[in-house]
């Protein structure tokens, strides 16, 4: 008998040991799946979209030559105008619009009429996107009535010659 009592607390002691092997058994198995979801789910908010944009750059890379001399031809010289950043006509609070512009413009004669003109297209996107508000400015619809009232003052500015397109290069509502 005396023995069996011993055994016992060999036994009793040798419980919690395992119990706490198993305890950091499962907070390490829990640790790792944590890990893992957050690796996947970092992965897939970065890194989900390159592959998108490698694929189009794939595609466009399997143009043909005399595609891309056409598309290059159909191309005019673009006149850079520099960044904007406008105050929002916006009640209810602050909000803030950069906007980059490039003009597709058709002749180096346009071009220059374009250079000179440059201060009047500058005070003309000015007044207009400040009296926007953030709901007009955000959706797809008011950017491209955005683009669209600037071709129309442009070319009223720059008569007879005419703007080819207007390009946003960079749109950035705050």
């Amino acid at each position: 008998m005396a023995d069996d009592p011993e055994t016992k607390d060999t036994e009793g002691e040798g419980a919690p040991k395992k119990k706490s092997k198993l305890m950091l058994f499962i907070g390490l198995g829990v640790g790792i799946a944590l890990l893992g979801g957050g690796g996947f789910f970092a992965y897939t908010k970065f890194l989900a979209h390159k592959p998108a944009v490698e694929a189009g750059n794939a595609q466009e890379e399997k143009a043909t030559g005399e595609e891309k001399g056409k598309a290059k031809e159909a191309m005019g010289e673009m006149l850079v105008l520099e960044p904007f950043v406008v105050n929002l006509a916006d009640p209810k609070g602050k909000r803030y619009l950069k906007i980059r512009i490039e003009l597709e413009i058709d002749g180096k004669e346009t071009m220059a009429k374009a250079e000179k003109l440059k201060p009047k297209m500058r005070d003309t996107v000015i007044m207009m996107l400040t009296s926007l508000s953030f709901e007009e400015v955000m959706s797809p619809e008011g950017k491209i009535r955005i683009r669209d009232e600037l071709m129309d003052r442009f070319n009223q500015i720059m008569k007879p010659e005419r703007i080819q397109q207007i390009y946003f290069t960079d749109f950035v509502v705050q």
